[in-house]
């Protein structure tokens, strides 16, 4: 019977495999670089997790930095968590020596930082029977101890350093305004609507049709297949606002009150347009208006019907501000609307550009 290589060589033999097998099927030579194989992987948690695109985009975020401050710890560029304080957050470092092998140094930090973060961010996942696999899959590809879990990063090898990276921005996270603690709970927006049951007839309950209602639905199947019945799903991070964010500061920043508590609004394009309630405009003209439109429209987009739509820059889009005057001089009213938009046509009174 021969005996087996070393841990090492075997994983260096296994890693094309867990490539092929985890990112491109059909390539088994196919190379990438380790942050690309544990972004594969995170990606992979993602499909098998609640469908909930705020926390993934900060998972994926938090993952970024966890990546990044491990590969800029070995060189000269700045890092983003590590050493430095962040929003109220410090994570303190004291830097390391320079390795004999610098590319090594880096994929061993990457990894052991990713897979403490993914691990720790989806153990609780409806389908981490799936997503923990992968990420052990990973890491065991490259030969790394899983037992290994010492954060000593000035004494210890770069996995040490990995170690720590993880552990600073999980507990940034824990502090960082995403409620990680309480499974993202929203901790005070109320819906001021009761919520619309889709198996009955009407929405005779409904109290403000300006305002978010929640919805009933006898049955529904999620993204990882689990089934829910008669559930009442939670409005979607609306407290988002006061995660602590990348690549924005307080010129972006709005802030709005209702109810006594506060909303962080980034880039805040203004208030949606609203159904008049005061009644100016029929709620019943509003509604139909506004839902028969888009409605028309998208009969227009058969694509058996061999009619060519023309969304390119000379016909579409370029209002001519000298027929309205300015951007506030445009149609406020259903009348006015119906009159700029062509219902039936479909198209508005853009006239293009060269």
């Amino acid at each position: 019977m021969s005996r087996l290589p070393p841990p090492a060589i075997r994983a260096a033999a296994l890693r094309p495999l867990v490539l092929a097998a985890l990112v491109l099927p059909a390539a088994a030579d196919a190379q990438h670089s380790v942050a690309r194989l544990w972004n594969e992987a995170a990606l992979h948690a993602v499909r098998n997790d609640f469908p909930r695109p705020a926390v993934h985009a900060r998972n994926l975020f938090h993952l970024s930095v966890a990546m990044y401050d491990a590969w800029a710890a070995y060189g000269t560029s700045p890092t983003w968590l590590l050493g430095n304080e962040v929003d109220g957050f410090r994570c303190d470092f004291e830097g390391v020596e320079p390795p004999a092998d610098l590319r090594a140094a880096r994929e061993e930090a990457i990894s052991y930082a990713a897979y403490r973060l993914l691990r720790h961010r989806y153990r609780n996942s409806p389908r981490a029977d799936v997503a923990l696999p992968r990420f052990n899959t990973v890491f065991a590809s490259y030969g790394h101890d899983p037992s290994f879990t010492s954060t000593d990063y000035a004494e210890g090898p770069p996995a040490a350093l990995g170690n720590y990276i993880a552990r600073c921005v999980i507990d940034f996270g824990l502090q960082d305004g995403a409620n990680e603690e309480d499974g993202y709970a929203n901790r005070f927006y109320e819906p001021v609507n009761p919520p619309l049951y889709a198996a009955l007839r009407g929405n005779r309950q409904i109290l403000d049709p300006n305002r978010w209602q929640p919805l009933v639905v006898k049955e529904f199947i999620d993204q990882t297949d689990a089934v829910y019945n008669g559930e009442q799903p939670d409005f979607d991070s609306p407290e988002w606002g006061r995660v602590t964010p990348f690549s924005l500061d307080a010129r972006d920043l709005t802030i709005k009150e209702r109810d006594g508590n506060q909303y962080n609004v980034y880039h805040d394009p203004g208030p949606p347009v609203h159904a008049d309630t005061d009644g100016e405009a029929p709620l019943e003209e509003v509604y139909k208006w506004s839902h028969t439109l888009p409605l028309i429209w998208s009969s227009h987009l058969d694509p058996a019907d061999g009619v060519e739509v023309d969304i390119s820059p000379a016909s579409l889009g370029n209002f001519d501000l000298d027929e309205f005057g300015t951007i506030e001089d445009f149609p406020r009213t259903i009348e006015g609307l119906g009159a700029f938009y062509d219902r039936f046509d479909g198209r508005g009174q853009g006239r293009g550009r060269d």
